[in-house]
């Protein structure tokens, strides 16, 4: 049972966000969550010499990760499609992918209905301004919690589109393990201060835009072709149009000749390029 609707698709188009628990569970989860902390360390390995990457204690890790699972985790068949369905396209590319913690001591936005820190991700993630009726000009992000986040652990704080920037009706993102929240980088939303004294908030994202706006993206990967082995590998488990999600060209595109192909095998471990034959004959 698909746990993405075209309900869902109508919240997130009403509200600008939607909060979907228990979207991964169970093994998955258990995986994820190893794979999360080898990437980031937690509050007891750190606590003597917090990082600081943002306001307060905090640490943003990007691609390339090192975790096959996680660059796995982002090929999610329901989030491709939901996004697809959102952003009125079938081809889509991948933004970024991001590693977010937040550790005592962080100071990076207010609390309760406190709006130090409001803001949308459109200014760092588009050279164009919102627009206010084509919502395919925004981008997507799925946002998961794979640990627990109580009150004091800096939950994001998101404003329902109906409620404009009121931040007496903020909605905390306090949530079990596993909740997925999607988003887009018009959604009104804040930081908050981590007020405990233990532990630390976890986040793992991935998100996605229209492969034909090419006015957008945070950060990119087309630096990662090669010295990224993990990268590498993932791509090369790839099909040719799970690829396109990466940027990489259609299969029939004339970039692909024999020459390019045996390249490519040669940088993607597990590339088959029979796919790419197949297409250039079908040309």
């Amino acid at each position: 049972m698909s746990k993405l609707t075209d309900a869902h698709i109508g919240e997130l188009d009403r509200e600008g966000f939607i909060i979907i628990p228990n979207f991964i569970s169970g093994a998955q989860l258990e995986t994820l969550q190893a794979a999360q902390r080898r990437i980031l360390p937690t509050w007891e390995k750190i606590r003597a010499e917090p990082p600081q990457d943002q306001a307060g204690n905090s640490l943003l890790v990007c691609f390339p990760h090192e975790e096959m699972a996680l660059y796995q985790a982002a090929m999610d068949e329901e989030s491709i499609a939901f996004a697809r369905k959102w952003l009125k396209a079938q081809d889509l590319h991948m933004r970024v992918g991001c590693l977010i913690a937040r550790y005592p001591g962080h100071q990076g936005g207010g609390t309760g209905c406190d709006d130090s820190g409001l803001h949308i991700d459109n200014g760092n993630n588009s050279l164009l301004p919102m627009s206010a009726e084509l919502r395919e000009f925004g981008q997507i992000g799925f946002w998961i919690h794979l640990e627990d986040v109580g009150e004091d652990q800096a939950p994001l704080r998101l404003i329902p589109k109906s409620q404009g920037r009121d931040m007496s009706r903020c909605v905390p993102l306090v949530c079990k393990a596993g909740t997925l929240c999607i988003f887009t980088n018009y959604t009104w939303h804040s930081a908050t201060a981590y007020t405990g004294t233990v532990g630390q908030r976890f986040t793992f994202g991935y998100s996605f835009g229209r492969a034909d706006h090419y006015w957008e993206g945070f950060r990119h990967y087309t630096h990662l072709g090669k010295g990224a082995p993990v990268f590498q590998e993932f791509i090369g488990t790839l099909t040719a149009t799970q690829r396109q999600l990466w940027r990489f060209p259609p299969p029939d595109h004339p970039y692909y000749t024999e020459q390019t192909l045996k390249l490519l095998e040669e940088q993607y471990p597990g590339w088959d390029s029979e796919e790419y034959r197949q297409a250039q004959k079908s040309g």
